[in-house]
């Protein structure tokens, strides 16, 4: 076999992959897009925002439990790798290894084969977990019971795949069903020495041409942290590929169950999942004729509102949630809050 061995550009590596943009694809939700941003740490449990992000140094600190360090230290922390490992999981979700500062020399070791590194999408392999989180689902009923809480009904729940990470037994159904363990490991359903990384969580997965491209959790116990967590890399705009190739019109939200709350309610619609990436967003939705924006009633989610009526123009239009209320799903609480979303967006007109 022979064997790549890479030198690692680290300032490049950093360059490649920007502190904030680790940060937000790994489900905390940063406020402020100036030189400092902060949101909860993924690091302890909080509710004062005490994760700190600076963009002129690239570093993080969380003033709470004073974890801190560069992207390759909050890839490490939060997912339980070595600095190796770290560095793979980076560079393996975009394939840039090698084009970006990457060198490779060779080894030769018995079998006298190269190895190359396994894709960083693995559709089947996604597919198979996805199934084994429904099924769970209806085997554990906690995580049908967090989801009756949310509003969702069951209904929704098998007609989006819905599922429940239990903790235990994804490696042994993924071996059963031909998955080898190499494999396996390079799918980002694992953490550390193998903790699954939804256990606990209710796993929502986003589809297209009737395959998992990707998956996303939120936990249901309250003392769990990280609350969100979604594979790494890049996240897609969540929904989408459920609405058809040309949907006339889509409602655009910030969160995972904000979009579960507009499904259960009947809507078209998809997440942007943080206030980041707006370009990409935007280019996703260039053939769609009609734009409605609900996101957060915050700072974050309004100047998010604004920059991504920028981009769409006219085709894009901002329902404004009625006062107290701080996102879609916290609508969903009251009880006539279809009804309320409903009349919010009848009378939105196009932006001018």
């Amino acid at each position: 076999m022979v064997v790549a061995q890479h030198y690692i550009d680290l300032a490049a590596l950093k360059h490649r992959h920007p502190l904030a943009e680790v940060v937000t694809a790994a489900g905390v939700q940063l406020r402020g897009r100036g030189r400092v941003r902060q949101g909860l740490c993924p690091f302890h449990d909080e509710t004062a925002g005490s994760f700190t992000v600076y963009g002129d140094t690239a570093r993080f600190h969380c003033f709470g439990c004073g974890a801190s360090g560069d992207v390759l230290d909050f890839v490490q922390r939060v997912e339980g790798l070595t600095l190796p490992q770290a560095i793979r999981r980076l560079d393996g979700e975009t394939g840039r290894g090698r084009q970006a500062g990457v060198r490779s020399a060779t080894a030769v070791t018995p079998r006298g084969s190269r190895t190359t590194p396994l894709p960083p999408r693995d559709p089947a392999l996604l597919t198979a977990a996805a199934r084994y989180y429904h099924r769970a689902l209806w085997r554990y009923p906690q995580g049908r019971a967090y989801l009756v809480t949310r509003g969702i009904s069951a209904a929704t729940a098998k007609r989006l795949g819905l599922g429940y990470a239990p903790g235990r037994g994804l490696r042994r159904d993924l071996a059963a069903a031909g998955f080898a363990a190499a494999r396996q490991r390079a799918s980002g359903l694992f953490v550390g020495r193998g903790a699954e990384r939804f256990a606990g969580m209710v796993v929502v997965p986003a589809v297209r041409d009737r395959q998992v491209q990707w998956l996303a959790g939120r936990a249901i116990m309250p003392e769990r942290t990280p609350r969100f967590q979604t594979l790494p890399g890049p996240k897609p705009l969540l929904g989408l590929g459920l609405l058809g190739a040309a949907p006339r019109q889509v409602v655009l939200t910030e969160g995972l169950f904000d979009w579960l709350t507009l499904v259960e309610w009947g809507l078209p619609a998809a997440a942007v999942l943080g206030t980041q990436g707006l370009e990409r967003v935007a280019a996703a939705l260039q053939s769609c004729p009609r734009v409605v924006l609900a996101f957060d009633a915050d700072d974050a989610g309004r100047t998010a509102a604004t920059q991504l009526t920028e981009l769409l123009g006219r085709r894009a239009t901002s329902v404004t949630l009625p006062p107290g209320i701080t996102d879609v799903a916290d609508l969903a609480t009251r009880p006539a809050g279809r009804a309320e979303f409903r009349r919010l967006l009848a009378p939105a007109p196009p932006s001018r």
